[in-house]
């Protein structure tokens, strides 16, 4: 599914690249290179070039084999097949189910843990789905290290997370008290997917992403190109920099990205993409295959969006909202730190 999602996504993205890199040396042509032209160019139209070009060809065939095995019944079986393996993180088998949803989106997947029978399974599975990948997180990795670094960088980026799961798994269930429970659930029939359907449940979120995300993400670029305008980037990042660029190995101006990131995960891409005033990544001064990696490992794990966040405080409280969110940030920068000086020493 990855490969096929970066084949398809990358080829697309670089077309459209192409294209809007011509519309943009006539739009610079046209009205020059002024304080107004940037705000409108760089902040207006770049943002809505990086989510068209970066985001939407990576989006689109990732949720259309998601509805696909959703639509032909697989997912419900993958709750029998998966059994044996969740009980040895305190969970059963059914606890998949919104584990895979969170590849979607960690919002659905979080109610989706409703399905949990006792409280205990419901925190520990809900504390897994904020750890999936989401589709915005699949953005950033194939988008950023696959189509940058390497694909097998990428598929390594959700093995490190599947591996990182199933030890917070185990470590979590050690710590809340209670055991699994048995599963006992129906077993659908196999059917062939309904094209229609299908489609139509794609472009549905995908229409759903394009109302909810564009306006933050031309927000966000319009933000970004009037601080630029008015100085004020290098200050926010000089504060951050400590952990962007003393621990992590990053540059300053990453932890901008990374607070933007809050709002949907992908728009840590796509303002870093504004910022760079790029939408490819290869051969970017201080910003090489090893910064790439580190700053996809930290978005992948750092604090889930605030849709999520959102989502966490109506099941389960504010409080363990809270932890969750506190822990899910330090935990991402140790990782982040550690990754970026084991990767020094690997030749790329």
């Amino acid at each position: 599914m990855f490969v096929g999602i970066f084949t398809f996504g990358d080829g697309v993205s670089s077309v459209l690249s192409g294209v809007f890199a011509l519309l943009g040396q006539g739009f610079w042509t046209t009205f020059g290179t002024g304080p107004l032209a940037t705000l409108v160019w760089g902040g207006v139209f770049e943002g809505l070039i990086a989510g068209v070009t970066i985001v939407l060809p990576y989006l689109f065939p990732f949720y259309l084999m998601l509805y696909f095995l959703e639509d032909s019944g697989y997912l419900s079986r993958i709750a029998f097949l998966m059994d044996n393996f969740m009980h040895r993180i305190g969970l059963h088998g059914k606890a998949f189910i919104p584990l895979m949803l969170g590849f979607g989106c960690n919002v659905p997947g979080c109610l989706g843990c409703r399905i949990m029978e006792t409280k205990r399974e419901r925190l520990l599975a809900i504390f897994l789905v904020t750890l999936v990948p989401c589709a915005a997180t699949t953005i950033i990795i194939l988008g950023l290290v696959g189509a940058s670094v390497g694909l097998q960088w990428a598929l390594l980026l959700y093995l490190v997370d599947f591996a990182l799961i199933i030890i917070l798994g185990k470590i979590a269930s050690k710590a809340l008290p209670g055991e699994s429970t048995g599963l006992i659930m129906e077993m659908h029939d196999y059917k062939v997917p309904h094209a229609k359907t299908v489609m139509q449940q794609t472009w549905f979120r995908l229409q759903d992403f394009i109302k909810m995300a564009f306006p933050l993400i031309i927000a966000g670029s319009f933000a970004i190109k009037l601080a630029e305008v008015l100085n004020l980037l290098d200050p926010i990042a000089h504060v951050l920099s400590p952990i962007t660029v003393s621990w992590l190995g990053l540059p300053a101006i990453t932890g901008i990205t990374l607070i933007f990131g809050v709002l949907r995960k992908e728009l840590t891409l796509v303002m870093l993409s504004t910022l760079l005033e790029t939408q490819t990544f290869i051969g970017m001064p201080d910003f090489g295959p090893i910064q790439m990696v580190v700053l996809a490992l930290v978005a992948m794990l750092y604090i889930p969006c605030i849709s999520t966040i959102g989502a966490l405080v109506r099941e389960i409280g504010w409080k363990k909202a809270l932890y969750i969110t506190a822990f899910e940030i330090g935990f991402a920068i140790v990782i982040g730190g550690i990754a970026y000086r084991c990767l020094l020493l690997v030749s790329f």
